[in-house]
Parts: C-alpha cells; sequence; structure tokens
C-alpha cells in the first residue's frame, strides 16, 4: 500500500490514500489496534492499513 492507493472501505473508500485525513486515519488506526488486541483476527485490508499507517508514523498524524 502507498499513498497512491485507494482507500479500500469506509467515509473515504476510493480516495488515494495520501489524500485520506490524518484525523480518519487515526480514528481508523485505534480501532483496529483495539480490534487486534481483543484477540480478534484483522481482515486483509485493515491488516494493509495498519501497516501504511505504522510506515508513515502514527506520531506523525495530525489530530485535528
Amino acid at each position: 500500500m502507498n499513498d497512491q492507493t485507494l482507500m479500500p472501505f469506509g467515509k473515504y473508500k476510493n480516495t488515494p490514500m495520501a489524500n485520506v485525513p490524518d484525523s480518519y486515519l487515526l480514528w481508523l488506526y485505534n480501532r483496529i489496534m483495539m480490534k487486534s488486541e481483543s484477540g480478534q483476527p484483522l481482515n486483509q485490508d485493515e491488516s494493509r492499513i495498519l501497516s501504511y499507517i505504522e510506515d508513515y508514523g502514527v506520531e506523525n498524524l495530525n489530530k485535528d
């Protein structure tokens, strides 16, 4: 997954990842992490998005 990859689901479906707002990525990251920590398996799209966000750096996301 890269900046030009289209968001596969949700409010920003079919939007290039680079254009998905940081606040949404942070929200999604937290949801995916809670799912993972509860022992629920992640689907392929969730795993790819999690990797994309972690590669970018969660600390680099603007929380506004």
